[in-house]
């Protein structure tokens, strides 16, 4: 039958889906995919593990339905892999986006002269302008508040280069290759060292500003070039899978911009959060990239031939993944029994859910979670119903300072992902912010736009005409206005102090 292949490669799974062109799933296949911790802050996967078990779902999917019409690839960002050019053996487990070990380098490096220089320049410009429809202006007043990330591939390659030993000759030489996810589940589809501009700029050694790999950044952490992939399109023919009978590749992009263009292909000033792992805020802010402020991050959206959108992006690190801790350690048994535990009426209880670090706009990685309030009356309900507060408070943060940064008005976010199932967390994200929160019917956004994006790139269309918008059928608004913050931010303080 006549289906699109959309392969969605998180954190924390790996999902293969057959879409009818329609756009409807008839077939989902979902694996939970390892995560390894060898020592404390150091979050790995094994790369070979997570390429058969992609291959795996992939081809569960074919043996059902035959052949597809072609296969869009979307993964999650910011786990960095290097592997011998001519094996293709990875040199190292795959270093996934939450790993903090290189936080000294990111440190080290952040406060190199050049750097420090760059960030006077910077301040300077952003004294006179907060931003600017002139690129070069919006460079120099993200300038001011550049600082690297511990998180980010470029860190993560550096150690991997300071610790592995010949790496950095091997690398000289042209004998080994570096890759994101998606770069890694690519090469070993098609032989291809390719990745995309939007998975391209979450490495922290691509320039959104002129769509090109930084020379600045390369060189100063002294990153060999031929190590880096070209840089391809989200939407086009990029090759075809010898071993699946000659399926092409028609999209790859990275999870959250696919989400994005799901909820709003190339339209500036939609907005969208992807409850998963994390929480995923993105605002597409046109196609002149605004300037990084107050934690948030500019990245390329979409990019397809002369065309380009920008985000702008907060993130809460864990929201997802800490519902999830609370089923392990057994507070919660399942996510459905969050509604029948949870009263909706104020508790003395507070959770700030950094169980991997603060994100936006903060960007602390060694803060951690907290619980404050419990007394021996404290029912588990009040926990689970805290965790939920202190997510929904961490999105009303980002949301605030996305509102600050891009000057841009919208009164509502389109929600998908996993964690958007628990009602009551868009209901206090709704009461928290002021937002009318819609749905998406489909809540897995990211194979959603991937979908999209592979269709329009079979098909030749345009951006807009690949384009379907989503079902947003469910709408939450504001119960209640009355909503005081100081409580979470003097406890985010408290958190911020012993970090």
């Amino acid at each position: 039958m006549d289906y699109f292949l959309i392969l969605d490669i998180g954190t924390t799974t790996v999902k293969a889906f057959a879409y009818t062109e329609n756009g409807e799933i008839i077939k989902k296949v979902e694996d939970k995919a390892p995560v390894m911790f060898p020592s404390p802050g150091w979050v790995e996967q094994d790369p070979v593990k997570l390429w058969n078990m992609v291959y795996d779902a992939a081809t569960r999917i074919i043996n059902e339905f035959g052949k597809p019409k072609s296969i869009g690839i979307s993964t999650q960002r910011a786990s960095t892999t290097v592997w011998y050019k001519d094996s293709g053996e990875p040199l190292h487990n795959m270093i996934t986006w939450q790993d903090a070990r290189a936080i000294d380098i990111a440190e080290e490096y952040s406060n190199k002269f050049i750097l420090r220089f760059g960030r006077g320049i910077g301040k300077l410009v952003s004294f006179f302008k907060k931003s600017s429809k002139s690129m070069k202006i919006n460079y120099l007043i993200t300038l001011s508040n550049f600082r690297f990330g511990p998180n980010q591939p470029i860190i993560h390659l550096r150690w991997l280069l300071d610790n592995i030993e010949n790496l950095e000759s091997l690398a000289r030489e042209g004998k080994v290759l570096f890759g994101t996810l998606d770069t890694w589940i690519l090469y070993n589809f098609l032989k291809r060292h390719i990745t995309d501009y939007t998975n391209a700029s979450a490495t922290g050694m691509f320039d959104p500003f002129f769509m090109k790999w930084s020379d600045r950044l390369t060189k100063l952490l002294n990153i060999p070039r031929n190590m880096l992939p070209e840089l391809v399109d989200n939407m086009g023919h990029f090759g075809e899978i010898k071993d699946l009978d000659n399926v092409p590749i028609t999209a790859i992009i990275a999870d959250q911009q696919a989400s994005l263009f799901s909820a709003g292909g190339m339209k500036r000033g939609t907005v969208k959060i992807t409850n998963g792992t994390g929480s995923f805020i993105d605002i597409n802010v046109g196609d002149i990239p605004l300037p990084a402020r107050f934690g948030l991050y500019p990245l390329v959206a979409f990019k397809w031939r002369d065309r380009k959108a920008y985000l702008l992006e907060g993130i809460i690190q864990s929201s997802g993944s800490a519902i999830d801790w609370l089923m392990r350690v057994g507070i919660l048994k399942d996510y459905e029994e969050i509604s029948k535990l949870i009263k909706d009426e104020e508790t003395e209880v507070l959770f700030i859910p950094a169980l991997a670090g603060l994100g936006a706009p903060y960007w602390r990685m060694n803060a951690k979670g907290i619980i404050y309030g419990l007394t021996r009356a404290t029912e588990r309900g009040e926990i689970a119903k805290a965790l939920i507060d202190g997510i929904a408070f961490r999105c009303y943060e980002v949301i605030s300072v996305i509102k600050k940064a891009t000057n841009i008005p919208f009164d509502e976010i389109i929600a998908d992902g996993n964690a958007s199932r628990v009602r009551y967390l868009l209901e206090r994200i709704a009461d928290f912010t002021g937002l009318t929160i819609k749905v998406s019917k489909n809540l897995e956004g990211t194979s959603r736009g991937t979908f999209l994006i592979a269709r329009g790139g079979l098909l030749d269309l345009t951006p807009e005409e690949a384009f379907i918008p989503p079902d947003t059928s469910i709408i939450i608004k504001q119960r209640r206005k009355r909503f005081n913050p100081e409580r979470w931010r003097r406890l985010i303080d408290f958190i911020n102090e012993l970090a």
